[in-house]
């Protein structure tokens, strides 16, 4: 029966090809004719559901097709038939290697250059070599594009770092990003001071100058390296002064620029600020235009002259509305946002609610975001619902937003002929 069908197969092969001698070059010979043939014999016999023969050869009794029309038949690619995803691999080797929370293991795969070149790099080796060299756990979770760097150029890189002073190869890691001419220039700016410092390194003197560790130091300095270059004298003169007026250490390593500045303008400003009594002194303040540190200094002594005798703003408050310090600081804890309103603010819109308005502290006390909002606004409102003959019962409405506020508008005017009292809440 095989051979019957095979001698029916090549006798219409033989028709076609002299009615159209180029539909059937595919299939040239009878040899190949008759081993797909053969093929889908002994595949049918395996399974009954194979496609037909006219659709394993390529090509129907009736209408052979050309070779273009079978190259243009696509198959969608689904990524769900991947048998594996080299980020597996990767994850796979950093909890190898170290004890890795979920989150940490999320915070390395998600960074944007991780996740750029994991799937085209074999990011395992740069992994390898820098654990060679000391690199610890801390430092890959907080700078996860390490193991994107290039492994050729990261052995420069490394040979760089160690050729200066040095106790611990994660105290300069930030500087691993930086390009190969521009740390090796780098490098040797710090080595030719090399004798300057008691710790052999202006890195480890800032670090012990300000009592940070080295490693939230370079965090800092490497994206502003120009505190690493700038002359010695102007550089320790200026850390000298913004010590000498207790500036915080970390403000001082997030807003670099003040250094930028002449010692002796950095040392006038400063003084300013601590003549002003500011409680707070910041290193904006040595570079920001004349104008706004007047205003703020300005602030600061206006904010002095009303708290007067007391210390803090819940003091002040407590004696305003005649409550205790712990019960006004329940009181103002309901609403955190209080504690940073200016105590100013604060004066003047209590006068206003207590003199003005003539609201009790008790009123007052039950809607502590009151004191949030513009005077402005609260006086506005206030006039505008005396002018419709509505007195408020709470002091809500005057802190709701103007949609909200229309709508209570509006509600009182559809409402008008009930008595004048209203609760807004």
């Amino acid at each position: 029966m095989l051979r019957n069908l095979t001698r029916s197969f090549d006798s219409v092969l033989k028709l076609q090809r002299q009615t159209y001698p180029h539909a059937v070059r595919l299939l040239h010979t009878t040899d190949l004719s008759r081993a797909l043939f053969t093929q889908y014999a002994c595949e049918g016999r395996l399974s009954n559901k194979q496609p037909t023969l006219a659709a394993t050869a390529g090509i129907s009794i009736h209408a052979t097709p050309t070779a273009s029309e079978a190259d243009n038949e696509y198959v969608p690619y689904r990524t769900e038939l991947e048998s594996g995803s080299r980020v597996s691999v990767l994850i796979a080797a950093l909890r190898e290697r170290f004890r890795l929370t979920e989150k940490e293991v999320e915070r390395i795969v998600s960074d944007e250059q991780v996740h750029r070149s994991y799937r085209n790099r074999c990011l395992t080796h740069v992994l390898d070599t820098l654990l060679l060299e000391g690199v610890t756990k801390q430092s890959f979770v907080e700078y996860p594009w390490l193991l994107v760097l290039d492994q050729k150029r990261l052995q420069l890189k490394l040979e760089l770092l160690k050729s200066m002073h040095m106790l611990d190869i994660n105290h300069f890691v930030p500087f691993l990003r930086l390009t190969l001419p521009r740390l090796r220039k780098l490098v040797s700016v710090l080595n030719a001071e090399t004798n300057e410092y008691p710790q052999k390194n202006r890195v480890y003197y800032i670090s012990d100058k300000l009592g940070v560790s080295p490693e939230i130091v370079t965090k800092y300095l490497s994206k502003r390296l120009f505190i690493l270059e700038m002359p010695y004298e102007m550089f320790e003169k200026n850390l000298e002064h913004m010590i000498h007026y207790n500036v915080s250490p970390i403000n001082i390593l997030k807003d670099l620029w003040a250094f930028r500045y002449t010692p002796k303008s950095v040392e006038l400003r400063l003084e300013r600020a601590q003549r002003a009594k500011k409680d707070k002194i910041m290193p904006w303040m040595v570079r920001c235009p004349e104008p706004i540190l007047q205003r703020s200094l300005k602030l600061t002594l206006d904010e002095l002259q009303v708290l007067g005798e007391f210390s803090s703003v819940v003091e002040y408050v407590a004696h305003r509305l005649g409550f205790s310090v712990s019960e006004t600081k329940a009181i103002m804890d309901r609403h955190p946002q209080v504690h940073t309103v200016r105590v100013t603010k604060i004066k003047e819109v209590l006068d206003y609610l207590l003199d003005v308005a003539k609201f009790t502290r008790f009123e007052i006390a039950q809607v502590p975001r009151i004191l949030c909002h513009s005077l402005k606004t609260t006086r506005q409102r206030m006039e505008e619902l005396e002018s419709i003959g509505c007195r408020p019962s709470t002091l809500v409405i005057l802190c709701r937003s103007r949609r909200e506020y229309d709508k209570f508008l509006q509600q009182w005017n559809d409402q008008r002929g009930t008595p004048k009292q209203i609760n807004s809440s």
